[in-house]
């Protein structure tokens, strides 16, 4: 599972389950410009963590078995999806329990 979340100072990423092992990481911040999209996301943390790519996310987006929620409201896919100050994102897998 991972939450971001843009702030002042760019976008912080916490990492969950198997996205924080393989990153061995709970926390990833990220600079991206305001009115950033979901590919832009994806992009910057496949950048930072390689090895989340094929497991997590891949040139497209998430895999599959993979999804993401904006603010827990709207569960979105679409990676020209618009991510904003404040936003909370979620992605979270398939196995995720509740």
């Amino acid at each position: 599972h991972v939450l971001a979340r843009i702030d002042g100072d760019g976008l912080s990423v916490e990492l969950f389950g198997v996205a924080r092992m393989l990153a061995k990481t709970p926390l990833v911040s990220l600079d991206l410009a305001q009115g950033a999209t979901l590919a832009q996301v994806f992009s910057a943390l496949a950048d930072k963590f390689p090895v989340l790519v094929g497991r997590v996310i891949n040139s497209e987006g998430l895999i599959s078995g993979y999804t993401c929620n904006i603010n827990g409201l709207n569960f979105v896919r679409a990676p020209d999806a618009k991510v904003n100050s404040g936003d909370k994102i979620f992605i979270l897998s398939a196995d995720a329990g509740g």
